[in-house]
């Protein structure tokens, strides 16, 4: 798992709420209640309290429906495979049922159960629903197992609605989810806009917007260090990123296996390995000015080539 950085050009709340809605609930509750503090005694604090609290209440309501769904969405998945797991024993008694009217064996028999109960008990959970059916159908008008028909038609109506419902649960968790993420996201764009008013209202001592943002926080989540993993003779993308002096911008690197590494930039995420790079040594740590390894101020795209065809790369690298 990498880390971000704390980039002048990125909108930096997003970055660091991107992989915790918890973190982005505490971030932006911390934002709103400052700005409230403040809100009657000084019109900046007031501007940006009413640009972000709307977008705030949004995010909460939106996460609390997400929780919620998501907790409805185990109860019916556990139902329905509480369901698959008493299938067996159905089974069972079904087979029993039908064995009184024709012998085990016998072309009757074998045709409602061509490979014995395996179908009914075993495989994908679809391919178990529809064996259930098959078999409903396969009894068809048959007077002799009338009764037991029924008991298998009121199974099959308690699991298909177990997994229908289940799969609606499915979506409307993510529906939820992705209007939980854009609800994040507008969120972090006011707060954005809200730093860049603050700043601008105390440019001259601009620490005195710092209580309006829990920078504790955010300085501990915006660490400028990248750690990967890369597969077998793969090149993987590392980080992208607008460095404020690329030409003296520095980078510690840290090759933790025992495999060479050709780091390169790129004009692509995708970029392969050209005629810049730079070679890592297994097991080394070395420090490298960006320009080493390609032109950054065209090329935007940190990529690293493990040569290695049996093991895989373990790498950090700092931003200096």
């Amino acid at each position: 798992m990498s880390t971000r950085p704390f980039s002048l050009f990125v909108n930096r709340f997003e970055v660091a709420t991107r992989d915790s809605y918890n973190v982005a609930i505490a971030v932006g509750t911390q934002h709103v209640n400052a700005l409230f503090a403040d809100s009657t005694t000084s019109p900046i604090a007031l501007t940006c309290y009413n640009n972000v609290k709307p977008s705030f209440d949004l995010f909460k309501a939106a996460r609390i429906a997400h929780s919620s769904q998501t907790g409805t969405q185990s109860g019916e998945v556990l139902s329905f495979k509480q369901m698959l797991e008493t299938m067996p024993a159905n089974v069972d008694v079904w087979q029993t049922q039908i064995k009184n009217v024709y012998v085990e064996g016998s072309v009757r028999f074998k045709a409602l159960f061509p490979k014995g109960k395996s179908t009914l008990n075993t495989g994908k959970q679809q391919n178990r629903v529809d064996a259930v059916a098959t078999l409903i159908t396969t009894i068809g008008t048959d007077a002799s197992l009338a009764a037991v028909k029924i008991v298998i038609q009121t199974f099959e109506t308690a699991l298909l609605l177990a997994f229908g419902t289940k799969d609606d649960a499915k979506a409307d968790t993510g529906t939820d989810s992705t209007e939980l993420e854009t609800c994040r996201v507008n969120m972090c764009d006011e707060m954005e806009g809200n730093y860049g008013l603050l700043l601008n209202a105390n440019k001259t001592e601009p620490t005195l917007a710092a209580k309006y943002f829990d920078e504790s926080l955010l300085r501990n989540l915006l660490q400028m260090i990248f750690a990967t993993t890369i597969g077998l003779l793969k090149t993987k993308n590392l980080f992208k990123r607008t460095f404020i002096n690329p030409l003296t911008q520095q980078l510690q690197i840290t090759n933790n296996t025992n495999t060479v590494l050709e780091m390169f930039l790129s004009l692509t995420k995708k970029g392969q390995v050209g005629l810049v790079f730079v070679t890592i040594a297994p097991f080394s740590t070395s420090t490298h000015f960006l320009t080493e390894f390609g032109d950054p101020t065209t090329e935007i795209y940190f990529n690293i080539h493990n040569t290695n065809i049996n093991v895989k790369a373990q790498v950090s690298v700092k931003i200096l």
